[in-house]
């Protein structure tokens, strides 16, 4: 980590999504826009309405935010599901396996530290709660991820796309 991306991780601030609610309808934007760039179907509607879970329960799901000086830089997730096709997919130790979801942060802001940032919030929540592996499914970004520990367990299609399904140990 260069002396940037220090500064940048200590001018940081990660909350949870729930004690910041000025900021969900920012958030399930993005969302909806990944979604969207992905190729997924995907309404605004949809997307706030899948925010509110987590906003509204006090267990996963989890959204947390970065913000800098009160701004909104970006959000991860931490979602707990199934796929339907669990047939295709590796096995996980946990019956209930929690992936990490939804990472984003806005593109000018991006190579300075902050979705490393977010994942580390993410894991160390996860940590808390006892978990001792976390999930993700990747389309783009898969050197990002296998940088940072992340393993390619599979690889499969799910909604018509292409994914590497990969794990960490926490």
């Amino acid at each position: 980590m260069n002396s940037l991306q220090q500064k940048v991780q200590t001018l940081i601030d990660v909350r949870l999504l729930q004690t910041e609610p000025q900021h969900f309808a920012a958030v399930a934007q993005w969302h909806h826009q990944e979604c969207e760039r992905q190729g997924l179907t995907s309404t605004l509607p949809l997307r706030q309405q899948r925010l509110l879970l987590h906003v509204q329960q006090d267990h996963i799901p989890k959204t947390f935010i970065a913000m800098r000086e009160g701004h909104l830089l970006g959000c991860v997730s931490l979602v707990n599901y199934t796929y339907r096709s669990s047939e295709r997919m590796p096995k996980v130790s946990s019956p209930s396996p929690v992936w990490l979801t939804n990472l984003f942060v806005l593109s000018h802001l991006r190579e300075q530290g902050i979705g490393n940032t977010l994942i580390d919030a993410a894991k160390n929540y996860a940590t808390e709660l006892g978990l001792t592996e976390l999930w993700l499914s990747a389309t783009d970004f898969t050197d990002y991820y296998q940088k940072r520990g992340w393993e390619i367990v599979r690889r499969t299609r799910l909604g018509g796309r292409q994914v590497n399904v990969m794990r960490v140990g926490l």
